[in-house]
This record gives structure tokens, sequence and C-alpha cells, in this order.
């Protein structure tokens, strides 16, 4: 497997990377999520469609791409909904048939709606009928701004998938307070709320969706790392303690150099676990390794760079309090590390 990023990856990193932070808006002001950044992304962009095949107006790429642009996002906190989104489209693209496609992902690839995708803890709904779900499933990633809900549900032993309109009877959408304060969260109350299945899946194109949710959440995580990092370099190089830049001490070096080494291994996991996906080999293992793997990356490098700033990183005026924000609360989604790396154990018969 060939980890060198082609030159049209790269071409592609750096336009986005330019785009973002020419047009990424205040985050304390964002409220968590920028409309007119949201459509400029979805019209001049189109994000979200980057691995969404061609007959369904998407581009055709692979998950490579889409890992990318999750890394870019995550390096600059965007407040759009672009993971809750893009978790629901794989979920409609692998399981659904071909006139939910159709009638579904057009919409969600122009930005014009929004889904949210409702399966990150253990909360399941009910089938309780024909077509009808009812219990409670939280946090739901954007859920006060999504016009659509994609659902796990279980019945007889089993898990499904189920899209729920968010304006249809018996839905209620609840903002929560979140920690994270570029990425609202809400519970969504489900009380025989008309449900639509994607019934073309399997129980394991149900695991599989969460493992591609998993590797671009953990792509996301890379590049707040990266971030932390970039932000700790250019103070240590700017700071000066005793006449010197506070760089050149060791024990800010090592921790420097600490976290480049995290970082690099993270980015070489999410590269692998992004091809597996696109190959379809390894998924299974590469996905929760690289979720455990990002997110202890990123709480650490979160850590060290608040550490290195001193006081200054513990204002509300420093962006540093947010990235250790997004870091502790991605950390929890889906599971812990320790959840994730006995899930692995587990796939792998360890």
């Amino acid at each position: 497997m060939d980890f060198d990023y082609s030159i049209e990856h790269d071409d592609f990193r750096a336009a986005l990377r330019g785009f973002l932070r020419d047009h990424a808006p205040d985050l304390r002001a964002a409220d968590g999520h920028d409309s007119g950044l949201w459509r400029r992304l979805c019209s001049e962009l189109e994000l979200p469609g980057l691995h969404i095949p061609a007959e369904y107006g998407g581009a055709g790429a692979t998950l490579v791409e889409t890992a990318i642009a999750c890394t870019e996002l995550g390096r600059t906190l965007a407040p759009v909904a672009f993971a809750a989104n893009i978790f629901a489209m794989e979920a409609i693209l692998r399981m659904g048939d071909e006139e939910q496609r159709k009638s579904l992902l057009p919409g969600l690839l122009s930005g014009e709606r929004i889904a949210a995708f409702a399966g990150y803890g253990p909360q399941a709904a009910d089938v309780v009928g024909d077509g009808l779900l009812t219990g409670e499933c939280g946090p739901v990633l954007h859920g006060h701004v999504a016009d659509l809900f994609v659902v796990p549900a279980g019945r007889d032993g089993g898990l499904s998938l189920h899209v729920v309109r968010a304006d249809g009877p018996g839905v209620c959408v609840e903002r929560l307070p979140s920690f994270d304060l570029t990425r609202p969260v809400a519970a969504l109350r489900l009380s025989h709320a008309p449900a639509e299945a994607l019934a073309a899946g399997t129980s394991g194109d149900v695991d599989r969706v969460l493992d591609v949710a998993r590797v671009l959440l953990a792509a996301e995580m890379l590049g707040g790392a990266e971030a932390c990092l970039d932000m700790t370099v250019d103070y240590a190089c700017r700071r000066t303690q005793f006449d010197r830049p506070i760089g050149s001490f060791q024990a800010v070096k090592h921790a420097c150099a600490e976290m480049m080494i995290e970082i690099d291994a993270t980015r070489a996991a999410v590269m692998y676990a992004a091809m597996s996906a696109t190959t379809g080999d390894d998924l299974h293992l590469a996905a929760p390794l690289v979720k455990a793997q990002a997110a202890d990356t990123f709480v650490q490098c979160a850590g060290t760079a608040i550490q290195v700033h001193g006081g200054i990183a513990f204002t509300w005026e420093h962006d540093l309090h947010l990235y250790f924000r997004r870091a502790t609360t991605a950390a929890a989604l889906f599971g812990s590390s320790a959840h994730h790396r006995a899930l692995l154990a587990d796939r792998a018969g360890i």
C-alpha cells in the first residue's frame, strides 16, 4: 500500500486550507453552525459529495479525499454540520435502496437539507409498529439544525437504521448543553414517530457505516492535533524567558517532539484506515484502532499545548481551550479509547 498522498491530494488540501483560513468565522460567534460557510462548502467546493458516486450527484472520489476534508475542517474547528451530515449520508449510501438514495442524497449534497447521525452511543430507539419508532438517542451532533435523522433502532435482537424527518409527528429535538462550544449537540426523542427503514443493507452494513464514521472522526481529530502542534511551536518560538525563546529549553523541545511523533503515527493510521475503507480490506480492524489512536493523540496534544502556553491558554480569548473541549468530547463519541481497543481485540480474536 502506497502511503504517499498524490499531488492532487496535496493541492486539494492546500486549497481547502486556504479557503477555511480566509472564510472561517469567529468560533465564539458562530453558535456551532455557520449557515453561510456551510452553503459555500456545499455549493462552491462540493465537499459533502466527495466520495458519493456520480450517479447520485457526487464527485465519485474515494474516502481518502473525504478524510482530507475532515482533517482540514478539524484544524479550524469549522462550525458546520459536516461530520453529522457525512455520517448520515454514508448510512443512506450503504444501506438505502436505489429509490432512497436518489430521493435523499441530492438535497444533502447541495446543502439544501442537513442530515444528522444519531448512533454515537449505546442508545437505540425501538420499533413499536409498522414504520414507527419510540425512544431517545443522544447526543446527536448538530441535531438542532438537522432536517432529517438517521436513527439506529432495535427489533427482535437486531439493529437497523431508519430515516426520521425532523418535522414529523412524534419527533422532539432538544438542544443540550455541550462542553464543546464549537459543535452543539441535541437529544432526539421519538414517540411513535414515522420512520423509513434503510432496508437494503444488513447488520454487517451497520457495522461498516459505524466504522467509516470512526475513520472520518479520527481524521478530524488528526487535524485538531496538528493545529495544536502548530500553535505550540509558533508560541514557543516567539515567547521568551531569560532572554531566550522558550522553544530552546529542553523540556519544551521534548514536549513538541512527542506531539509530532504521535501525530505522525496517527496520520499514517488515518491514511491506512481511509484506504482500507476504499478497498474494503481490513476496515473492521483499522477503524477501532485509528479511533483510539486519534483520540489519545488529540487529547495529549491539546493538553501539552495548554501546558506550554501557560496561563494564556486558559483564557476565553485564546483558541486552545476550544481545541481541548473538542478533543475531550470527540474522544467519547462511539465509545472511549478503551472500548475501541477492546473492540479491536475482539475483532482480531485476541
